[in-house]
């Protein structure tokens, strides 16, 4: 009788769904898309949208050859070219390169040392807004000796472990990345002036870029003072993780600083609806449920918005996938975002 409902369900999906929804699912359901969903908050690599420039730090543990690479989802659009630019910890330039779309996108090598790194990147996407794909993932990976990428566990780059900020957007939003379950960050209500500190930063990093080498001593450890400031902010404009779908349990905490109106929201890939469902409780810290939301019919995310006082909170979600691990997303991203503040 279930599996009659489950193919019911599927069926009516199937008819219910656009032509390009239907695509996208097709795509999807080729390969394990876990890779790319759990990249934005992999200390290894990254998610972007095209247009803009972003970066992306991590850290490298022992000298060796690494890779960088870009990619996007199977079915989008090919016309676009990445740009990347590799700096060390004190912003000199150590290597560049481009690629097209049609290329494979982006390939670039190079010998480091240990230490903090970022890789700077452009994505230009051609044609119109319709074709297919609006973002891509860069990825650090570390080569043997014979050039093939290493594991995870040896590839030299730090794993992370806790929360990874890359600094914040040019409209000022700051996101905080968290891949380590006993981490825990702020979550900050909308900053009016964020975009004013935004171009005052964009405009101050300028200034000092055009002083090139004029600046010495004093000046170059004051900015590194400003940049130790700025790396983690004291609270975030929303924070992030990546969550297998059949996951259950207590799988993030954050605080809430000022009273406010909280969003707690799931999402994964267009195209996937109704192949999985997601349930989801905040718990305050004597462990009782203040909200909760459960994905219904072809509904498959949580969508919680509620009021919290200050205090540390935490997620508990539970995830049931239909279907079989090679079919539809096997992860989702888990967002936290405060949207107001209450006397």
């Amino acid at each position: 009788m279930l599996v009659a409902l489950g193919l019911a369900g599927t069926s009516s999906l199937a008819m219910a769904q656009s032509a390009a929804q239907q695509k996208a699912h097709e795509a999807a359901a080729k390969i394990d898309l876990t890779d790319f969903l759990q990249s934005s908050s992999d200390a290894r690599s990254q998610s972007f949208f095209f247009g803009g420039t972003q970066t992306h730090p991590f850290t490298v543990e022992k000298s060796g050859r690494y890779q960088f690479q870009s990619s996007t989802l199977p079915g989008d659009s090919d016309d676009y070219r990445i740009e990347a630019t590799l700096l060390d910890e004190q912003g000199n330039e150590i290597a560049s390169a481009s690629g097209l779309g049609q290329n494979d996108g982006l390939t670039m090598e190079q010998r480091l040392e240990p230490g903090d790194y970022v890789l700077r990147v452009h994505g230009q996407k051609f044609g119109t807004t319709k074709t297919g794909g609006n973002s891509f993932v860069v990825t650090v990976n570390g080569l043997d000796a014979q050039g093939n990428r290493l594991s995870s566990d040896e590839s030299g780059v730090d794993a992370g472990g806790g929360i990874m900020f890359g600094g914040p957007g040019k409209d000022g939003h700051t996101t905080a990345f968290v891949d380590d379950d006993d981490a825990v960050a702020a979550i900050a209500a909308p900053r009016p002036d964020a975009s004013e500190a935004a171009s005052s930063t964009t405009a101050s990093e300028t200034a000092t870029a055009s002083a090139g080498g004029q600046a010495a001593g004093s000046s170059d450890d004051e900015a590194a003072s400003a940049n130790d400031e700025d790396a983690l902010p004291d609270a975030f404009d929303e924070i992030v993780t990546d969550l297998a779908i059949r996951e259950q349990g207590k799988v993030l905490s954050f605080d809430v600083v000022e009273a406010g109106t909280v969003s707690v929201t799931s999402s994964t890939f267009p195209g996937n609806e109704g192949t999985y469902r997601l349930e989801a409780r905040i718990l305050d810290e004597d462990g009782d449920v203040v909200a909760s939301d459960a994905g219904e019919g072809f509904e498959s995310d949580f969508d919680i918005e509620t009021t919290l006082q200050p205090g540390r909170y935490t997620v508990w979600v539970k995830g049931q996938k239909f279907g079989s691990a090679m079919s539809g997303v096997n992860n989702y991203t888990l967002r936290v975002q405060q949207l107001d503040t209450q006397p």
